[in-house]
């Protein structure tokens, strides 16, 4: 019992720690108290929304309370979902750095708004009345972050973005080998309402040929899975098992905390796909000539009609069915936010992210996803999964539904389509985030410094993009270059100082590093200071590297260092090992990234961590002019007499570049 009693101390010693950190982290001039205001935003601008479920019972607290929070209360009120809070505040939700992400989509979306090709589809009636200037967006990560923009809320008809949820209802219930007895798994190549059948060999025997649609995302495979989902039930029992199903994919739910309806079915666009869909009806009846749609089994009895030159005519039931079925579940109406959360719970491993219902197994959304990368975007499905690289959805009212494995889930809405029934806009949408951020599937193939990993925030990525070189050149670990060289990692990137790798071999006398990068075809760059690293190398004596850098037959300035008082006051620099992270908390305050520093404060990083040059958060604040910085870091307790390898203080760095409010700001101290 002792020891029990003893490893409790210990967690709750620990626990104590963590929340005192993510308690300090909102702090302003008062160390002891928060305002609640300043909580609430920070939960928000990390993509969080007020209706999240799981966030229910902390801001109903949160609105008992007054302008002000002080600890023991802050315990009480993030008990009820510390985690996801802790993540939050500490940037390590799906996308960290939220706030960097929107501001890029909002840039997207206002370039793509601006494409106006593209036609309704107006082979059904009420989708051709929609208005085509109608363009939104929304994303939703596995975290539950959400993302909006244009239209977002406004219901429109999901059509095939069925399609896939459907296969997987279908394959919940009925299990892959039997789902695929009826439906194939191959790529048609045809238009999605072809009536072209796959020939398949059945056991390996070329005589026992069947004919099966090629896909579950054609409309043949659709009209097959819709008709075996719950084949003996009646027709508003499968409708209404189907809604449900939805419902738990888009996160609503009884209670309606979150902004979800209950997924709408439009009677006026079913029965226009009923009047107009004789394409689809000779699929229907060719799936159940070749064996694919369950037979009911129950035909009238003979002779019923006693007319001599008349009889009943029957008309096969399943059939009928699986249509109206197929035409219903395409009527249902959405929003981009619904689709969006349901693609986010099949990049969840089939888990909603607000809910965290599992409403698909782990095994289903595996199976789904294949089909829906190979398949999805009907006969363009080739060309766009190698420019987009991501399993994805369209459907004729204009939408665009991608699943982001493990991280999101996108859904795009705007009504122009192209020739494929895709929407105009939304494939453009799709193209230009995967041409900024490395969500492509393969993408762990290639390299690039241009396009930004969207887990990662934007301070870290760029210490990651430098800080292996720097370190491995400083170190003089030819081998680590080598691998980056490679990779195709550019090796003439500098840190927030624009220090290279080539700066610091040269400052630490790594003679071949500097041989290799030259080599590599690395021109020396001029620093910060407009020094090169060829002063640092005479500054240390290191006769061998200038002789290298004097075969380059460049004329080197000297760098431009302000130490007004070298031998006046010197305050500490913290040491921190995790040089990365270190390299990170630079970038963010040379870039005044005030919510990336608060988030690495709540992570118990001390914000006068020093690196390589002795260089701190004060000392690029200051350097940049970003005067809110600044005034953070000392709330903080950054020390403002702090010293770089070259003697420089924080307000040196002002005075040389001239930041005359940082300059009074720091003189008063």
């Amino acid at each position: 019992m002792k020891k029990s009693k003893l490893i409790n101390k210990d967690k709750s010693k620990h626990s104590s720690k963590r929340e005192k950190n993510l308690f300090y982290s909102l702090c302003d001039k008062n160390h002891n108290v928060i305002k609640t205001k300043n909580f609430k935003n920070s939960l928000l601008k990390s993509g969080l929304k007020i209706n999240d479920n799981r966030l229910y019972n902390l801001f109903q607290k949160l609105d008992t309370y007054g302008k002000e929070i002080f600890f023991d209360d802050f315990i009480k009120i993030i008990r009820s979902s510390e985690l996801l809070v802790e993540k939050s505040l500490c940037g390590e939700l799906a996308l960290p750095d939220f706030n960097d992400f929107s501001k890029n989509i909002d840039k997207m979306f206002d370039e793509v708004s601006n494409i106006k090709t593209g036609e309704l589809a107006s082979y059904i009636p009420p989708l051709a009345k929609v208005d085509p200037e109608k363009f939104g967006i929304s994303i939703v990560t596995t975290d539950g972050q959400v993302y909006q923009r244009g239209n977002f809320n406004e219901d429109f008809s999901i059509q095939s973005i069925c399609k896939p949820f459907n296969y997987c209802f279908a394959l919940e219930e009925l299990g892959l080998d039997f789902v695929h007895k009826h439906v194939g798994q191959e790529p048609s190549g045809r238009k999605f309402n072809d009536l072209t059948l796959l020939v398949r060999s059945s056991q390996g025997f070329q005589d026992n040929l069947t004919n099966i649609p090629f896909n579950p995302m054609i409309n043949a495979g659709a009209i097959t899975t819709v008709g075996l989902i719950n084949s003996d039930e009646t027709y508003e029992k499968r409708l209404n098992f189907i809604k449900n199903e939805f419902a738990k994919l888009i996160g609503w739910t009884a209670k309606g905390k979150f902004n979800s309806k209950f997924p709408r079915f439009n009677k006026d666009v079913a029965r226009e796909e009923n009047f107009t869909g004789f394409n689809n009806m000779a699929i229907g009846y060719l799936l159940m000539a070749t064996g694919n749609l369950p037979n009911k089994k129950n035909k009238p009895k003979k002779k019923v009609n006693q007319k001599h030159d008349n009889f009943d005519f029957y008309i096969e039931p399943s059939v009928t069915e699986a249509l109206k079925l197929y035409f219903s579940i395409c009527s249902l109406e959405m929003t981009a936010t619904e689709v969006a959360m349901a693609a986010a719970t099949l990049a969840n491993n089939g888990v909603c992210p607000i809910t965290q219902d599992r409403v698909l197994t782990q095994k289903t959304v595996r199976d789904c996803l294949p089909i829906l990368q190979s398949s999805g975007m009907y006969d363009a499905s080739g060309s766009f999964f190698q420019q987009v690289g991501l399993p994805a959805k369209s459907g004729v009212g204009g939408g665009v539904l991608l699943v982001v494995p493990q991280l999101m889930g996108i859904c795009i809405y705007s009504p122009r389509l192209d020739k494929q029934g895709n929407s105009v806009r939304g494939i453009e949408m799709a193209k230009r985030i995967t041409s900024k951020y490395l969500i492509h599937i393969f993408d762990g193939t290639m390299t690039s410094n241009d396009r930004v990993d969207p887990k990662i925030p934007i301070s870290r990525w760029q210490a990651n993009s430098c800080g292996e070189a720097i370190w491995a050149a400083s170190n003089g670990d030819i081998r680590t270059l080598e691998r980056l060289a490679s990779e195709q990692k550019d090796l003439s990137v500098g840190n927030s100082d624009m220090r290279t790798p080539l700066h610091l071999a040269a400052a630490e006398g790594q003679l071949e590093v500097v041989k290799f990068l030259i080599k590599q075809g690395i021109k020396p760059v001029p620093d910060r200071w407009g020094g090169y690293g060829y002063f640092d190398a005479k500054n240390n004596n290191h006769k061998k590297i200038l002789t290298e850098l004097d075969k380059l037959n460049i004329n080197f300035s000297m760098p431009n260092h302000l130490v007004d008082n070298p031998e006046g006051k010197t305050d500490e620099v913290a040491n921190y090992d995790d040089e990365l992270t270190v390299s990170e908390l630079l970038f963010a305050a040379a870039g005044n990234n005030i919510d990336r520093v608060r988030q690495l404060i709540a992570k118990g990083v001390p914000v006068h961590a020093g690196n390589f040059d002795s260089r701190t958060a004060l000392h690029l604040a200051a350097a940049e002019g970003n005067l809110e910085m600044v005034k953070l870091l000392i709330n903080y307790k950054h020390p403002i007499n702090v010293r770089d390898r070259w003697k420089s203080t924080p307000l040196d760095e002002a005075k040389r570049e001239n930041r005359v409010s940082v300059c009074n700001f720091l003189k008063k101290f």
